[in-house]
């Protein structure tokens, strides 16, 4: 996993450099320009026109400094500076200075101070556009004319780059209004965990590291409670089969999943349990419906509770259920179950009896358990609500959730002493020890009906293989991305569905396994 970091120690190594090291701080921007203008040149080899906007501090500095470089390889440059020269930070004033002498000498590199939005047009022609204005020192809202000056860039057509942080995003929540759009984040020092969420991954494109001379073990000794998940982690957490597991061994599903409106929710969910290597997945289903499934995938065992005018879960049900709830490694409970009122019912009667040894709870059963939350024991569940789910769950806006999902996440799953899979773009893990991981798989092909119900089955068929709560959670979390990405070979994220995703499951698992094994 990579580890990603706050403001505050991005700031530090800075501190530690000048002050330890004896570095000084134009050094520490000369480095991070050269590295910059290198990856700039080096990924886009055609482009001969740029356009970079500074503002006054060290982001802006860097940007000076990129400028300088670009022209020096012969790239035509304009930069449009946003502060009267005597209001520079002392380092991006020394690189200003600089450029307003080379400006004067050569025909490639013209300076601006910004006085009108209007000014802008200068960067129409231009194929590339630098953001070097704010950096990751912003907070809060970008105030006019930062705010003007964004939101006419983000109407040119080029390609765009920002420097450490897009400007208008808070590096350390993912949050921000008005945004810098990207697509290329250069980042610098570290990795910055809020370009990896909510609106960071919104605005952030493609996101690489620079160094800046200082060396990466500084941060060997820097504590982080916030990953990145990657496809070797997947690997190392694939569950291992022996050669004598019978289907038992190789886990035990429950699925108490679908009615008779929502029967679809039910195969995909039991089905992705049998397709992620649950050797006996039950289905619990209404009479109604059973024919139905039957039709759609015979490898389950069907549960059926009622009658045939039966149409969804009541508390009755539980008692009929009850050994196999006993019987089963996990349950999944909740997708298309229905809110009626005995269903919801049934869920709290679940809660109440606790007999299940781990439970995957999803959709509808989240619907229920908002009632009984407080008393709930959470201790053995993993909760995978998606962020309006979670907003009703916790009764907090789904805005005020994007403003500080870190610590809104961590400190709930802390709470109840469980794991919540925060599915989302991306989808985020918060760990009951305070361990957040943000998952780097998955496309907007998932944006469907029916993809939540797979990704329950996936947590709890490879639950019951290796009966660890978190390590089931990533796992299924980043492979129900991959298949998603694997798929965009011979779909669009338009035509996926989530068939595609439970019955690509096994490929998806191939395709990491000879990815690290051959």
């Amino acid at each position: 996993m990579i580890p990603l970091y706050s403001n505050s120690q991005i700031r530090a190594l800075d501190s530690f450099a000048i002050n330890q090291l004896q570095t000084p701080g134009i050094v520490l921007m000369e480095n991070a320009a050269l590295g910059i203008s290198q990856t700039i040149l080096s990924r886009f080899p055609s482009v001969k026109s740029v356009g970079i906007i500074c503002g006054k501090g060290n982001n802006g500095g860097d940007g000076f400094a990129v400028a300088r470089h670009l022209s020096n390889n012969g790239l035509n440059v304009k930069v449009i500076y946003i502060d009267n020269p005597l209001s520079l930070s002392d380092d991006c004033r020394v690189n200003f200075e600089i450029c307003q002498n080379l400006a004067q000498k050569r025909a490639n590199l013209v300076l601006i101070q910004f006085s009108s939005t209007k000014q802008l047009k200068i960067f129409k022609d231009r194929e590339l556009i630098i953001d070097a204005i704010l950096g990751s020192g912003f907070s809060g809202t970008l105030k006019e004319p930062i705010s003007l000056i964004v939101n006419e860039l983000n109407r040119i057509n080029a390609i765009k780059v920002a420097i450490d942080v897009p400007t208008g995003l808070n590096a350390d929540t993912g949050y921000g209004e008005i945004i810098f759009k990207s697509d290329l984040t250069i980042t610098l020092g570290e990795f910055k965990k809020g370009l990896f969420v909510c609106k960071g991954y919104e605005n952030c494109g493609e996101i690489i590291l620079c160094e800046i001379g200082v060396g990466r073990d500084y941060f060997e000794k820097e504590f982080t409670n916030t990953f990145l998940f990657e496809p070797d982690d997947a690997y190392r957490l694939l569950p291992r089969r022996g050669k004598r597991i019978n289907k038992y061994s190789a886990g035990k599903v429950l699925t108490i999943a679908g009615s008779f409106q929502y029967p679809g929710a039910a195969v995909l969910t039991a089905g992705s349990t049998l397709y992620s290597g649950s050797g006996a997945s039950v289905l619990a289903i209404p009479q109604s419906v059973k024919k139905f499934i039957y039709k759609k995938i015979t490898e389950l065992v069907v549960q059926s509770y009622g009658n045939d005018e039966c149409k969804s879960l009541t508390p009755e049900v539980y008692k009929l259920l009850e050994s196999k709830i006993k019987w089963a490694d996990v349950v999944a409970l909740g997708p298309g179950i229905g809110r009626e009122e005995k269903t919801i019912a049934f869920v709290h009667k679940f809660f109440k009896k606790k007999e299940f040894k781990a439970a995957v709870i999803d959709a509808d059963a989240l619907i229920a358990l908002k009632d009984i939350l407080s008393k709930a024991d959470l201790r053995k569940c993993i909760l995978t609500p998606h962020l309006g789910e979670f907003s009703n769950l916790i009764n907090l806006p789904v805005e005020e959730i994007e403003k500080n999902i870190f610590e809104i996440g961590s400190e709930f799953a802390k709470q109840y002493k469980t794991i919540l899979v925060l599915k989302g773009a991306p989808t985020i893990t918060f760990m009951n020890t305070g361990d957040i991981i943000i998952n780097s798989s998955g496309n907007n092909g998932l944006a469907k009906f029916g993809s939540g119900d797979v990704l329950t089955g996936m947590i709890a068929g490879f639950y019951s293989q290796s009966k660890n709560l978190k390590e089931a959670a990533l796992l299924a979390v980043y492979m129900h991305g991959l298949t998603a990405d694997i798929l965009l070979n011979r779909k669009t994220e338009f035509g996926i569905v989530a068939t595609d995703l439970m019955k690509n499951i096994p490929a998806t698992i191939n395709f990491i396994k000879r990815s690290f094994e051959n």
